[in-house]
């Protein structure tokens, strides 16, 4: 029995030693690389960052219910590294997985946005605001979508 346990309570600490070197988070969103040929990028510049940028990701016409996913990345092209503390949104509606490791000049990072059009009815134009360390004005993306 004690042989048994021992095994498990070895299993486990190996199962918490990975988590832990892999960072602790999840990785679906975030690893910097170079985004793919036709892929949705925002470039970020110093004079983007400085006037307070800003997209529109278009999710086109969805069902009411219906749950909608977009990635997107986000581009470092300013000289210094950059870091996203937080996000706010406008609606329950949208949410956002992004790794706050510092996005290192050059470096690209992938963001996944996601929609849920359940309540919704019509075209909808939804706010999600991302706060960078050290940038006064906010990345904001909005998010528009027609449902049925």
């Amino acid at each position: 029995m004690s042989v048994r346990r021992g095994f498990f309570v070895a299993a486990g600490l190996a199962l918490c030693l990975a988590w832990v070197a892999c960072g602790g988070r999840k990785t679906s969103a975030g690893a910097d690389a170079t985004p793919p040929a036709g892929a949705r990028v925002v470039a970020l510049t110093d004079s983007l960052l400085a006037a307070g940028g800003c997209d529109t990701l278009r999710f086109g016409r969805m069902r009411p219910g219906e749950i909608a996913v977009k990635r997107l990345w986000i581009e470092n092209r300013t000289p210094q590294p950059l870091v996203i503390v937080s996000y706010t949104r406008s609606c329950g509606c949208t949410t956002l997985d992004y790794s706050a490791e510092p996005i290192a000049p050059g470096a690209a990072r992938r963001l996944e946005l996601a929609f849920d059009s359940r309540g919704e009815r019509g075209w909808q134009l939804k706010l999600v605001e991302l706060s960078l360390a050290g940038v006064a004005r906010n990345l904001r993306l909005y998010v528009e979508a027609d449902v049925d």
